[in-house]
């Protein structure tokens, strides 16, 4: 029984010994490999002699094998840039993206069609005058975590904007044709 007990653990010792980065995804699979590359938007991991390219969106964690690892160092220093870089990208969007009474105006006259041209938008600080001349976070306008944070919440506000205008609209033909009847 001692024989088994040994080789059995000498197995399980022998195949941590051999374990790779682990990759978990946000739906829980797990997968064990190498990373090769990581960048801004990407990871690139290889397991079972393929190369797989994995968006950074898509990964709830990273777990390394070998900590002196330079893909590791390097991914700590990207990882340790500011935090706050969403929440720039959100206020600065808020504060001076786009002008909302002309968007109100566009959701009256065009409705969905305001709607949808804007959901198909791309805004950008550069673009934006009043962004671009009173925003403090200019150094990260060309960051993709601060432009995906930006775009997000500009367009959610125009679009709120043009929703609120189709909605007048559609109440004020429905208080004038109550008014006829």
């Amino acid at each position: 029984m001692k024989r088994f007990t040994f080789t059995i653990a000498a197995i399980l010792f022998a195949i941590s010994c051999f374990a790779g980065d682990i990759l978990t995804l946000n739906n829980h699979m797990v997968f064990e490999g190498k990373i090769t590359k990581i960048k801004t938007c990407t990871v690139v991991f290889k397991t079972d002699g393929k190369n797989f390219s994995v968006p950074s969106s898509e990964i709830f964690s990273i777990q390394f094998e070998d900590l002196e690892n330079k893909i590791y160092t390097d991914y700590m220093k990207m990882a340790d840039g500011d935090p706050n870089k969403c929440l720039n990208g959100r206020l600065d969007a808020e504060s001076y993206h786009g002008k909302k009474g002309v968007h109100f105006a566009l959701g009256v006259l065009f409705g969905p069609f305001a709607i949808i041209g804007t959901a198909l938008s791309n805004p950008t600080p550069e673009r934006g005058k009043r962004t671009y001349m009173m925003s403090n976070n200019k150094g990260q306008f060309n960051d993709l975590e601060y432009l995906s944070c930006y775009k997000k919440k500009a367009k959610g506000q125009l679009i709120g904007a043009e929703a609120l205008g189709w909605g007048a609209w559609i109440l004020s033909v429905l208080v004038i044709s109550g008014f006829q009847s």
